[in-house]
């Protein structure tokens, strides 16, 4: 798996993700994602928080603020997954973000990598895309 910067989609394991979703037509992939993320015990493993941190984009978009670096072709198509983003899962998603901003593996990388504070800030911007 590959890295190339601190946005959430400049990574193979979130790409693959939502490529995944779409590829399977399942919007419920979704809260599942969001709901194991939040659930597990422990510190997070970073291809956990790029599943998560996926599928929170995907919130954020379909509330109509998707990132800058949300692949083209799902982002063109997520209207076909019939999923809502309700506040419920609008929240659910914001707290697994926090989660994951505060206790993971993915941000012992960024610390050691000299990269906090740009990925930090990438964070607080989805957390603000939903409306948090």
């Amino acid at each position: 798996m590959g890295t190339w910067g601190t946005r959430n989609f400049e990574n193979d394991g979130s790409q693959d993700w939502v490529f995944e979703m779409m590829d399977n037509k399942d919007g419920g992939m979704v809260a599942d994602t969001l709901q194991f993320t939040l659930n597990k015990d422990g510190v997070l493993d970073t291809s956990e928080c790029e599943d998560a941190l996926a599928a929170a984009e995907v919130v954020a978009a379909l509330s109509g603020k998707a990132s800058e670096d949300f692949p083209e072709d799902p982002l063109d198509n997520l209207d076909s997954l019939q999923l809502l983003a309700t506040p419920a899962l609008r929240k659910l998603a914001a707290n697994v973000v926090e989660k994951i901003r505060t206790a993971s593996e993915m941000k012992e990388v960024r610390t050691e990598e000299g990269q906090l504070d740009s990925w930090d800030a990438v964070l607080a911007d989805l957390i603000k895309r939903l409306g948090f």
